[in-house]
């Protein structure tokens, strides 16, 4: 079943969402997240990069992607980043992730699909 966190009231601690899992991709060692809040494909989270590992280059072409980086240093969109930087990928935008330093990079990251109206009110998401 779908995660969905639409109107519900969430205030979580730095404990609280210390305790929340790290999710694992086994298709890129090094790189997890966590998910804060979902509803749909819409997720807001963080993602967490060991020194020396890479999320390597992908394409999102029906999604926003808004990043914050809280902890670290990655180099993203051809910029070294490190803790308050702000990154914005629109959708389409080919991009990575690489930590090119020896400890973990920690950013908050939004991944918001398109909404493309339809003709009437209602709207679809992409």
């Amino acid at each position: 079943m779908e995660r969905n966190d639409l109107g519900r009231v969430i205030v979580d601690s730095a404990a609280d969402i210390d305790a929340i899992e790290w999710i694992a991709n086994d298709a890129t060692p090094g790189v997890r997240h966590k998910v804060l809040w979902q509803s749909g494909a819409t997720v807001l989270g963080l993602m967490q990069i060991d020194g020396g590992a890479i999320n390597p280059e992908h394409t999102h072409h029906a999604a926003h992607h808004h990043i914050l980086i809280l902890d670290g240093t990655c180099h993203m969109m051809g910029k070294d980043v490190g803790p308050g930087s702000y990154v914005y990928v629109p959708p389409g935008v080919p991009h990575e992730a690489a930590n090119n330093a020896s400890t973990p990079c920690t950013f908050f990251y939004t991944y918001r699909p398109l909404e493309m109206p339809t003709g009437d009110d209602d709207l679809i998401i992409a």
